[in-house]
């Protein structure tokens, strides 16, 4: 059988067959690493199709951290490969149910999730392959490993303190590092927005010193008067559109551009704890930043900007209705008929100072009114106009922001607060509408900030 693959697909299907100097099968572990869009998913589901129709009696297994995770990802990648070269029935059958390819060769490729314990302690296997196994642990690799024959797959996007790094040590292992040049399919709108990535830093130009970065802007790429090779040149023009555009980014082009690190991608903020102590020694003015939350939680940060940085402290992450269900009769009756009267009453059991300034979520213009009656007159609405979520994100980008070691749930947003990823696993510019309770507030507060002039436009 003959199907158009890529270089990621011929090293990888090298690896399975080589043999060392005594004839036996070189490598047990394949570590496919780099970009997306490189083609490793495909590659590797070629590879497990055609190592199954050319070999007889051979179980082939695919393993993410759950049952439905194998099946949104590998499986449904697996019938579109298949299906898109014609190879789908044709020498082999599918169940559906068990999520298990059965070739006329009788070997068998199937689909597993390591969260049925069972399985990886009873299953045994020819090949395997863990795709993206972050969340999948050593001992469970090493389960799986013990009960494999062959040789094992693994891909993944390189990320910090990760056991594979430890299996990259051993002798028979093998690490296939790949981009999206390395996949003649990438959909040019796909490659173009990849590209658009590279800042002039990462230019071939100004890593190998020929020509300094603070120099390219004002560079002459007509007449180019250093004669720099045309694909450097055109490189180059291409990063310095991009900084113009802004859409430029260091971390993006590591990711998607060359592969080499990917702490998920699409996460913001890295933050920085701090002592609760630590936090009431900084003698600088107080801010309030607040996200109203009837259902969902009601965010109250608390906020000093020092020296350049900025410091958080949670005040308050309960909803609206989950302190209602807290309180006294009494406390019911104290609050009752007022108006926005829970509001008052919050603010004072958490002993807000009434000279602080407040910068609230705009969508509640009755709540801010009520503030300013009963005494909190500094309450004003964040500045919001078009583009200022983008704004305030890339403000906080640009800050060193500290959280108290007491304020748990300002560490779990900073921690997954996240852009869009879409459709092509391709990280877009606007974040998901979730883990912001206290995120916006703290961006309300650096906007804030940055409108009276206290914080410097970036």
């Amino acid at each position: 059988m003959t199907i158009e693959n890529t270089v990621v697909f011929q090293k990888n299907w090298e690896a399975i067959h080589e043999k060392n100097s005594e004839g036996v099968r070189k490598y047990r572990y394949i570590i496919n690493e780099g970009s997306s869009r490189s083609s490793k998913t495909y590659s590797l589901i070629d590879c497990f199709d055609l190592y199954a129709r050319s070999n007889s009696n051979k179980r082939l297994t695919a393993w993410r951290d759950t049952k439905t995770d194998i099946r949104k990802t590998v499986l449904n990648d697996t019938l579109k490969r298949l299906k898109s070269t014609n190879r789908y029935k044709q020498g082999q059958d599918f169940n559906k149910t068990e999520s298990i390819f059965s070739y006329t060769s009788e070997s068998t490729f199937e689909m597993h999730g390591t969260d049925d314990e069972e399985t990886v302690h009873g299953l045994t296997q020819d090949a395997a392959w863990l795709n993206e196994p972050y969340k999948i642990s050593r001992d469970t690799f090493d389960q799986i490993d013990q009960r494999t024959s062959d040789f094992i797959f693994l891909d993944w996007n390189p990320k910090k303190d990760h056991w594979i790094d430890d299996l990259k040590k051993d002798p028979r292992t093998i690490v296939i590092h790949s981009t999206f040049k390395d996949n003649p399919f990438c959909p040019t709108e796909q490659r173009t927005k990849i590209l658009s990535y590279q800042p002039i830093k990462r230019s071939y130009l100004v890593e190998n010193g020929l020509i300094q970065e603070n120099e390219c802007i004002a560079y002459n790429f007509e007449t180019n008067p250093k004669n720099f090779e045309q694909k450097h040149l055109k490189e180059l023009l291409r990063c310095v559109l991009n900084e113009d555009k802004r859409s430029a980014s260091i971390t993006k082009w590591d990711i998607y551009g060359l592969g080499i690190k990917a702490e998920r991608p699409n996460r913001i903020f890295n933050w920085k704890e701090i002592s609760y102590f630590e936090y009431l020694k900084i003698e600088a003015k107080t801010y309030i930043g607040v996200d109203w939350g009837k259902v969902d939680a009601f965010g109250i940060v608390e906020a000093k900007y020092y020296d350049g940085k900025l410091f958080l402290h949670e005040l308050n992450y309960l909803s609206e209705d989950k302190w209602k269900d807290r309180l006294s009769p009494l406390e019911h009756e104290n609050i009752k008929g007022k108006n926005e009267g829970f509001v008052t009453w919050l603010f004072t059991k958490l002993n807000i100072s009434k000279k602080v300034d407040i910068i609230c979520d705009t969508n509640r213009p009755l709540k801010i009114s009520a503030l300013r009656y009963a005494g909190w007159e500094r309450a004003v609405g964040a500045p919001k106009v078009a583009g200022s979520i983008l704004d305030g994100i890339d403000l906080l980008e640009n800050l060193d922001i500290y959280y108290t070691d007491t304020s748990k749930n300002i560490a779990y947003e900073q921690e997954n607060y996240s852009r869009v990823v879409d459709k092509y696993g391709v990280v877009q510019e606007e974040p998901e509408d979730k883990d912001n309770h206290l995120i916006d507030p703290t961006r309300y507060i650096a906007l804030y900030l940055q409108k009276i002039g206290i914080i410097k436009k970036v």
